[in-house]
């Protein structure tokens, strides 16, 4: 195999890129930081972990009196979310494009009419607001074609004609 700048050992940094997808497809898609997890997904799932973990310490607490487990469910009760949800989506990303779940989460919240939905997504069709005389139509069963002789009547028309 011939030494190209991509394959050659002591290549610089810049040629490894060129080697899997381009970078122009990266360029709108928000970095991964965790697991596949981006940094706006982990600090949605952080803040609603730590205020499930703070209330669930709280609970603790009142029946206890040992205040210590609310800080250390505040401090290791969302590592452990983060690091379970990042595994579970990135088991949901796989084989997916970018901001596919994003989607699908929005479309099933506009279905249930908790937003307003941003894609159309009603059934139905597409109007021009012009009028049209024929029937664009067709027919479940094409018409028989008929049979002609080489006069260019049809048999039907033999029958019927009077001597």
């Amino acid at each position: 195999m011939p030494r190209t700048p991509d394959n050659h050992p002591d290549a610089p940094q810049q040629f490894a890129a060129s080697r899997g997808a381009p970078l122009t497809a990266h360029v709108n898609v928000e970095p991964s930081i965790f697991n596949g997890m981006t940094t706006t997904e982990a600090k949605v799932i952080a803040a609603a972990a730590l205020a499930a973990c703070l209330f669930m310490g709280a609970i603790v607490t009142t029946f206890t009196g040992l205040w210590q487990v609310m800080l250390m469910l505040a401090i290791f009760g969302p590592m452990a979310v983060l690091w379970f949800s990042s595994t579970w989506l990135a088991r949901i990303k796989r084989g997916r494009p970018d901001g596919y779940y994003t989607q699908y989460l929005h479309l099933w919240a506009a279905r249930r009419g908790w937003v307003r939905c941003r894609f159309i997504g009603h059934e139905g069709w597409w109007d021009l607001g012009r009028s049209f005389e024929g029937s664009l139509a067709s027919a479940l069963r094409p018409p028989r074609e008929v049979r002609r002789d080489s006069h260019g009547q049809s048999p039907a028309d033999t029958h019927h004609r009077p001597d």
